[in-house]
């Protein structure tokens, strides 16, 4: 038997709508794909080296899009885009884009299915948002993602 599988998005959220949405995206198998902590020091693999690169990408590849926040993690990353003018793309189109460009530049499988969002509904939510990220990497160990070993 299959398990149903919940809807991710928000019901009835138009997501090319102006404003801040809050964005998980995690490796396939929840493997350690971006790299590794070492001591305290995050050392970066070639994917996690790229998937950097393409995130940096997304504000340059349309004019809508502003980044906010970000961190990497051995097997996910946390981001905040801002969608700042009526768009074409909505955040499904964009998150889909920079997991395709990822894969396609890698050529291994490294994506989990679909993604996480929030959207981001006032100031005090952002700021809670933004330090959680910043935090991340401080708590990776008690992270629900934690794992441990080579990528």
């Amino acid at each position: 038997m299959m398990k149903n599988r919940k809807y991710p998005r928000l019901k009835n959220h138009d997501y090319r709508t102006n404003g801040a949405y809050f964005i998980t995206l995690v490796c396939h198998r929840r493997a350690p794909l971006f790299g590794l902590f070492i001591a305290t020091e995050f050392c970066l693999t070639p994917v996690g080296d790229y998937a950097i690169k393409a995130w940096q990408a997304l504000s340059q590849r349309d004019t809508a899009i502003t980044l906010d926040a970000f961190v990497l993690m051995p097997n996910h990353l946390h981001g905040i885009i801002w969608l700042n003018e009526s768009t074409h793309r909505s955040l499904l189109n964009i998150v889909n884009w920079f997991k395709a460009e990822i894969t396609r530049e890698t050529g291994i499988r490294v994506w989990q299915r679909s993604f996480y969002d929030r959207v981001i509904r006032d100031e005090h939510e952002l700021l809670n948002i933004r330090r959680y990220i910043e935090e991340n990497p401080m708590k990776w160990e008690l992270d629900r993602l934690y794992v441990s070993g080579k990528p």
